[in-house]
């Protein structure tokens, strides 16, 4: 049986304030001998510079609409549907993500795919 996902699993790792070398989410930092800290997935020979950004796992659509709902770019989600969200974030011009609108479109009759992830709550 798959564990039930928390909030926390759709938000990006972040540092704790005030304390150096700890992040959430299991990232570290180690000392590199000179008194400076480096995440520890940084290797000696690394110069710093980004190189092409890793694959990440492929979500469910459901996966993806909760990623669409915790986005603020696109404004308040609360007391429309995604849909809506998704069709007023175009008309402002703010590039909503396409295959967020193809799976609204493939899943019209399906309520959790419709809802927001905050419409079970009263405002």
């Amino acid at each position: 049986m798959e564990r039930r996902r928390l909030l926390t699993d759709y938000l990006p790792v972040t540092r704790r304030g005030g304390k150096r070398g700890i992040f959430t989410k299991g990232r570290q930092e180690k000392d590199d001998g000179r008194g400076k800290r480096q995440p520890a997935s940084r290797r000696a020979g690394d110069t710093g510079q980004e190189t092409a950004v890793t694959a990440l796992p492929q979500l469910s659509p459901l996966d993806n609409l909760i990623q669409f709902d915790l986005d603020w770019r696109f404004g308040p989600c609360t007391g429309i549907t995604r849909l809506e969200r998704w069709q007023r974030a175009d008309e402002l011009g703010l590039t909503p993500p396409k295959n967020i609108r193809d799976i609204l479109m493939a899943h019209q009759a399906d309520d959790r795919y419709q809802s927001s992830l905050w419409s079970s709550y009263s405002i």
